[in-house]
């Protein structure tokens, strides 16, 4: 080989490889926030917006939001509760669930939703806060919250049944509200969700 072109092949050799590891980087595209994506089958957003949306809707079609209205003048107050997940290992984010479910209520027009219990206290730090730092025209008063008509509480229950590369994952979500003064439940509500993972 002719001294000239083993020094070019030399020169060129870096630049080839940096070319060659650069092409297993990594590609991100966004997506529709509302578009049904699954990667893993694991619970995801759009499994949480679907299953909020479908209970809300099942749930105002039973008749204690429009018999609330009708006896009291005026929408029903509901609070979202503990929402337990029964799971192997599987994570849930209860907190964009029970959003969503808010989201679902407040949409409707039917019912009006409050702040869960972690939010109040949150709120209640800052009235204390209030107290001591607020001009008397915008302090916020105590003993002004409006309480809640009905609170929603339920479970998310999480099944896997695996034969070799074939897995189902297999969600259960139950729903109950319940009337906060006469401890009756006006609804109770179940949706499922069934994937099937091929490897």
């Amino acid at each position: 080989m002719r001294p000239f072109i083993a020094t070019a092949l030399v020169l060129l050799l870096p630049t080839s490889l940096a070319l060659t590891t650069g092409c297993g980087g990594k590609t991100v595209n966004r997506t529709d926030e509302n578009a049904v994506i699954d990667l893993s089958g694991n619970w995801n957003a759009t499994d949480s917006r679907m299953v909020a949306d479908a209970l809300i809707a099942d749930c105002l079609e039973f008749p204690w939001a429009d018999q609330f209205k009708v006896k009291n003048n005026r929408i029903p107050v509901v609070k979202t509760g503990r929402i337990k997940v029964v799971t192997n290992g599987d994570v849930v984010n209860t907190e964009i669930f029970t959003n969503d479910l808010q989201r679902a209520l407040l949409r409707s027009g039917k019912a009006q939703p409050v702040a869960s219990n972690s939010e109040t206290d949150q709120a209640r730090e800052e009235r204390k806060d209030q107290d001591v730092n607020a001009s008397e025209t915008t302090r916020k008063e105590s003993f002004q919250e409006t309480g809640s008509d009905f609170l929603i509480i339920g479970t998310i229950n999480v099944q896997d049944d695996q034969e070799g590369g074939t897995k189902q994952k297999f969600y259960s979500v139950d729903l109950k509200m319940t009337d906060v003064k006469t401890q009756q439940q006006v609804w109770i509500g179940n949706k499922k969700i069934s994937k099937l993972i091929k490897r």
